[in-house]
This record gives C-alpha cells, structure tokens and sequence, in this order.
C-alpha cells in the first residue's frame, strides 16, 4: 500500500491535500483522482461559463505520481 495525496487545482484555487488515503496502487489512485475531477466540476461549473479548467494533482510521500485535467463549458439554450 502507498499513501497519496490528490490536489485540486482549478483556474484560480488551489486545494492542498494534507491527509491523503492508502491506496495499492497508481491504478487506484486514477480511479480515486477521476472521481474527485468530476465531482469538483459538478459543484463547481457554472451556468454560461466556458473554459473552466480543474486538475487533480497525485503525489505520494516522493513526488507527482499522475494528473487528471479537465477543462468545462456549460450553456443552457433556451429555457422553458
């Protein structure tokens, strides 16, 4: 088991994260990183907005392991 760490970068935040999980291994902490990349956008997106970028950083106790970007546009075009 290795212990990771999964920072959110977005275009103008930062989110650093300082307990990290267990994890067996870099496969499971993509599944882990995929998962808080679109939950961030789902909170976060908003309505009209386009090019909205966010990234999830991996890192274990030596450095960057992998990342998982995204960039996000959202438009409604007609309301009812």
């Amino acid at each position: 088991m290795t212990h990771f760490f999964f920072d959110l970068r977005s275009a103008h935040n930062f989110s650093r994260d300082r307990d990290g999980m267990e994890l067996p291994d870099d496969e499971a902490a993509h599944d882990i990183a995929l998962g808080a990349l679109t939950d961030a956008a789902r909170e976060a997106v908003t309505e009209g907005a386009t090019g909205q970028q966010f990234a999830v950083e991996v890192r274990n106790g030596v450095g960057p392991i992998l990342e998982v970007s995204a960039v996000f546009s959202s438009r409604i075009f007609r309301r009812q």
